[in-house]
């Protein structure tokens, strides 16, 4: 990630990780919570975690990114991990008869 999309090594984690059934958040509640979340990754260099999925807490990280996050796609260090079974035609990510060297 660091070679291939440039991104800047993280000084922080922040692993974000809720349930996946969705839930609504008051505007208040939901600007507070972005706000806090993108001031503390960006202002400590951290990288921010997630299922990458666009359902229950992930889906309010994803919004806060968007919302708040750099104009900067470099300082936008977001990583969605989608657990593989998620995936629709996960079966075309699979490399055929090819070897690459990470």
């Amino acid at each position: 990630m660091l070679r291939e999309w440039q991104m800047e090594r993280p000084k922080l984690l922040l692993s974000i990780h809720g349930g996946s059934e969705n839930f609504s958040l008051s505007p208040k509640v939901k600007q507070t919570f972005s706000k806090g979340l993108i001031t503390a990754a960006l202002s400590t260099g951290a990288w921010i975690l997630s299922d990458g999925i666009n359902t229950g807490v992930s889906k309010y990280v994803g919004e806060a990114v968007k919302t708040f996050g750099s104009h900067d796609l470099r300082k936008r260090n977001t990583v969605g991990i989608t657990p593989w079974g998620v995936i629709d035609n996960n079966t075309d990510l699979i490399g055929r008869d090819c070897c690459v060297s990470y």
